[in-house]
């Protein structure tokens, strides 16, 4: 009888350990069912979409085509305008407008003279009639201190054949013997053409024509 109770104690025992690993393996699977699905639909959507993926990359290779910018051969020792960054002709355009409309009388007439050698015909002549003979003496006799400031979101740069045009608006702040008077607007326009250039010169940029331009009290 002993003997017999075993067993059955026995095939009990490994009734219940059966049922538990079952148990066990079918919680392993509700746990992983989620994961196993998502790898499911990755594969899916792959096998899908590589022979799209295929078909489109022949499509691109046989329509691609093939498009090469060469820029204009220079000229021995000389630039053409468009071979220029715009980052220069603003920076030579603004150093220049530095000169002629930030100054205090005392140096005023260093900085025109300065000017003079940016310029060369037809802007050269018409620059020491009207902005020489004529603004600086009038600077130098009311002792008017002057600052241009810059509205850079105004400034923008326009190509010809072989000239580039930088237009510069801002603000005049003007003081007459230590007292402001009203502020104005101011539109510069400097026209600028290319000479071969040299050491001092890298680009050899050079100024053609100046425009100044009043916009009227700033209120």
């Amino acid at each position: 009888m002993n003997s017999i109770s075993g067993v059955i104690k026995k095939g009990s025992k490994s009734a219940v350990m059966e049922a538990r690993g079952e148990s066990d393996t079918l919680k392993l699977w509700e746990s992983h069912r989620e994961q196993a699905t998502l790898w499911r639909t990755i594969a899916l959507f792959q096998f899908i979409s590589f022979p799209l993926l295929v078909l489109f990359s022949f499509y691109v290779y046989s329509t691609r085509s093939i498009t090469l910018h060469v820029p204009p051969k220079p000229l021995p020792g000389h630039y053409s305008a468009n071979e220029i960054p715009d980052s220069e002709f603003i920076s030579n355009a603004t150093n220049f407008v530095n000169l002629i409309a930030s100054f205090q009388p005392k140096v005023a007439r260093k900085q025109y003279e300065a000017a003079t050698e940016q310029l060369m015909e037809p802007a050269l002549s018409q620059f020491q009639e009207e902005m020489v003979a004529l603004e600086l003496r009038a600077i130098e006799s009311t002792q008017r201190t002057q600052l241009f400031f810059v509205d850079p979101s105004k400034t923008k740069v326009t190509y010809g054949t072989r000239e580039a045009t930088v237009t510069l608006e801002g603000e005049k702040v003007k003081f007459i013997s230590g007292r402001r008077i009203p502020s104005t607007a101011a539109r510069y326009q400097i026209t600028m053409t290319t000479i071969p250039h040299h050491s001092l010169n890298q680009y050899g940029i050079i100024i053609t024509r100046v425009a100044v331009e009043d916009l009227g009290e700033i209120k």
